[in-house]
């Protein structure tokens, strides 16, 4: 590095440039020089020679006696500016080494442009350098890094830069270098002045303005004038392009740099989020398996050749077989018959998406199962068949579920039916059950073979009343937990039950060459809550079903038994029996094994009454090893029962003023005779609109009207009563009264409802609570 020496006799000093190192004398140059430490400024011969300025001076020398004064001046000028020229080049030479320097260490932009402006005040007898670089954003030249000489004579090793030290001069004059791309050199402002700054403290004297190419402009200045011959100006352009091209070089790293930063950070911002996807994708699938795990029909996605590739739990476990087992396989392997499968996967081909109902397919046992199945062609992004989807349901539970529905729909409908007629039915029982009983109230203790054969009819209407009576509520479900329990000694019961069935099991039998042998296997004192009525119905028609079964004779056997809380009733018989098939279908209406002539309603209604009372109906039986109804009912503990028949009592209750209206002649006559044996004066109407007539003018102590009558109904008439004498008691007497017993229809008139067909002891009862 060139150590520079001021006044004196010239000192070799040591140069270390890029061709070599030598030993020269230093003659300080305008406006190149080295420093260190505080340097004076000023004049001085100083300069270098290297082994060819030793020859001239040589040279020089021989010839300088021979020459005159003129030409020694002249030669001494020529000399002289070569040497300057040469100094300029070696200084040259080291600020490029230095700015060289500065290349390897791969510094930020302003790192390299605080080292350029120091460098500059180091190797040159400038006293200020500053650099401005373009700002795209703003459109101005900003001061980037300045230095001074004063920076030179700090104590630290490392000195601060003054960045807030800006040159003087006018932002118009570097502004015009950069955008003109010419250098302004200024020698003497004071001969050549330049606007400077109104706030500027320090006045240089001369100045140098370089572009940088198009990145910014440096400035240098002096606080002495200068000469800058045409030589030292191209030297400055070099370097000025040198250090334009450094700073580009290093901006272009620097956005290379940041460019690479972004992308880094970019990357690896992607990065994340690409694992964040992958992350949520797998969390998506897992998701998405648990779903498929979880969803109630089985799913199976077939490959473009109609082969398994993947399935769910749910098919898993419908085909008995681990997915490892049958993947690859053919998905005809699900079908009953493998030629349905094949003819549904040619339709998904075509684009048809394929919907079948009740469809049997079979696992790997071999067992059949009814399902419905979905078959759909899977489309890729690219719209190509790439698979198809199979969703198979197992609908063997709502199969059953659909069965018992029906069973329930169809003794709903049987109940509808049967109700249409049970309030004409319930007029026909109330006349053969009034006029039986006021037969038995005139026979007395007459003949007792006729009163016994009174009480027989009294008794099977009583029935037919209850039938016509558990018709009407047919729809129902459950046993009504309000109404009265009624409670019936079962072996009694079953004793009643074979004494009516003797003509089919004997007499029908034994004419028809078969002999059919009862045996009685009953429990004392065995209770069921179950009406006397109902109880003998399912009996009968048990034994009617087991007397068809033995077209050849056998035996049947009704026996009884208590289980805990339970009633337990068995039918058995040594019959034909039956298969399976029949048993599952053996208890829905209308259906039946006998041929015509049969309703198939026998056991349907056995098995409803026995489900009323919260009972079960079960049937036990194989193919030609007979046949066994078992019924469980609900125990009634010890409590005292009256099945028998009570016949009616003449009591009478006093003489009141009843009004009795029916549209329907036979019911009026028998309820008017009725309440008179009881005493009552009686006023019968057959018109509704002539009883309305009668209220008007006459005072009454009870009325009792029918329900349904043309024109004006039992409504009307309980109202129209209501408002003729608020107290009097109003009664309904209807064959629709099983609707309405359980309501309280006070605030339509009605004080109570008595069913038809109505007893003289029922009537009586009735009666008995107003009057």
């Amino acid at each position: 590095m060139p150590i520079g020496i001021r006044g004196g006799r010239p000192r070799p000093c040591e140069v270390r440039t890029a061709v070599g190192m030598g030993a020269v004398y230093a003659f300080r140059p305008p406006g190149f020089v080295h420093r260190r430490g505080r340097m004076g400024r000023g004049g001085g011969r100083n300069g270098c020679l290297g082994r060819t300025g030793g020859r001239l001076v040589e040279r020089a020398s021989i010839r300088r006696v021979e020459m005159n004064g003129a030409a020694q001046e002249l030669l001494r000028v020529e000399f002289s500016n070569l040497r300057h020229q040469r100094e300029e080049m070696i200084a040259v030479l080291g600020m490029i080494q230095r700015f060289s320097q500065l290349v390897p260490a791969k510094t930020s932009l302003q790192e390299i442009c605080n080292h350029l402006v120091r460098i500059l005040i180091e190797l040159t007898d400038f006293e200020r350098s500053s650099i401005s670089l373009w700002d795209d954003k703003g459109g101005f030249l900003r001061l980037v890094s300045s230095f001074g000489f004063e920076g030179l004579l700090e104590d630290s090793g490392d000195p601060v830069y003054r960045w807030s030290e800006s040159h003087a001069f006018n932002d118009k004059v570097t502004r015009r270098v950069f955008d003109t791309r010419d250098a302004l050199f200024v020698e003497d402002m004071r001969r050549d002045p330049v606007p400077v700054k109104a706030d500027a403290v320090i006045l240089p004297v001369s100045l140098v303005c370089l572009p940088l190419l198009d990145v910014g402009v440096l400035l240098l200045s002096a606080g002495q004038p200068r000469q800058f011959s045409s030589q030292t100006r191209r030297n400055w352009m070099l370097v000025s392009d040198i250090i334009g091209h450094l700073i580009l070089g290093t901006s272009l790293n620097d956005r290379l740099n940041a460019a690479n930063h972004s992308l880094a950070v970019e990357v690896d911002r992607k990065t994340r989020a690409l694992e964040e996807k992958t992350r949520a994708m797998e969390a998506a699938n897992t998701f998405l398996e648990q779903v498929l795990d979880h969803t109630p029909q089985g799913i199976c996605i077939l490959d473009n050749e109609g082969k398994i590739d993947r399935i769910n739990a749910v098919m898993e476990r419908l085909l008995g077989k681990p997915v490892g087992e049958i993947r690859r396989r053919s998905a005809g392997i699900f079908f009953e018959d493998p030629e349905r499968c094949k003819e549904l996967l040619e339709k998904a081909r075509k684009g048809q998406r394929i919907r079948l109902n009740d469809v049997v397919l079979v696992n790997a046992a071999g067992c059949r199962y009814p399902t419905d199945i979905f078959l759909s062609p899977i489309e890729g992004d690219d719209s190509d068949r790439c698979g198809y989807l199979l969703m198979v349901e197992d609908i063997t539970e709502k199969k059953t579920f659909a069965d018992q529905l029906m069973r329930t729909e169809k003794l709903a409908a049987l109940g509808t039916m049967a109700g249409g007629v049970a309030h004409d039915f319930n007029n026909i029982l109330m006349t053969i059950l009034g006029n039986t009983q006021l037969l038995v109230q005139h026979l007395g203790s007459g003949d007792p073979e006729i009163g016994r054969r009174l009480q027989h009819i009294e008794q099977a209407v009583n029935d037919g009343a209850h039938i016509v009576r558990r018709l009407q509520k047919f729809t129902e479900k459950d046993r009504d937990p309000n109404a009265e329990e009624n409670l019936c000694d079962v072996s009694d019961a079953i004793k009643d039950v074979v004494e009516l069935t003797r003509p089919r099991w004997k007499n029908a039998a034994e004419k028809n060459g078969a002999k059919i042998e009862v045996r009685l296997e009953t429990q004392p004192r065995c209770r069921a809550a179950v009406h006397r009525s109902d109880l003998r119905e399912i009996l009968t028609n048990l034994v009617f079903n087991a007397i068809d079964a033995m077209p050849d004779g056998g035996e049947l056997v009704l026996s009884s038994r208590t289980e805990g809380d339970w009633v337990v009733i068995e039918v058995a018989d040594s019959g034909v029996g039956m298969d399976e098939e029949v048993q599952k279908r053996i208890f829905d209406p209308f259906y039946t094994t006998k041929g015509v002539g049969n309703s198939g309603l026998g056991l349907s209604v056995c098995w409803s009454l026995v489900k009323r009372y919260g009972g079960d109906l079960v049937v036990r039986s194989h193919p030609r090893r007979g046949t066994t109804f078992v019924i469980r009912l609900p125990g009634a503990g010890e409590a005292e029962t009256a099945c028998g028949i009570q016949s009616g009592s003449s009591r009478k209750i006093g003489g009141y003023r009843l009004l009795v209206v029916d549209d329907e002649k036979e019911i009026l006559d028998l309820l008017g005779d009725m309440l008179r044996l009881m005493g009552h004066k009686v006023t019968a109407a057959h018109d509704p609109g002539e009883a309305l007539s009668i209220l008007e003018r006459d005072h009454f102590d009870l009325v009792l009207t029918d329900l349904g009558m043309p024109v004006i109904s039992g409504w009307d008439i309980a109202r129209k009563s209501k408002e003729r004498l608020p107290q009097i008691p109003v009664v309904l007497v209807t064959g629709w009264g099983a609707q309405y017993e359980d309501e309280d229809l006070t605030g339509r008139g009605i004080d109570l409802v008595v069913s038809k067909p109505l007893s003289y002891q029922k009537l009586m009862g009735a009666l008995e609570k107003f009057l």
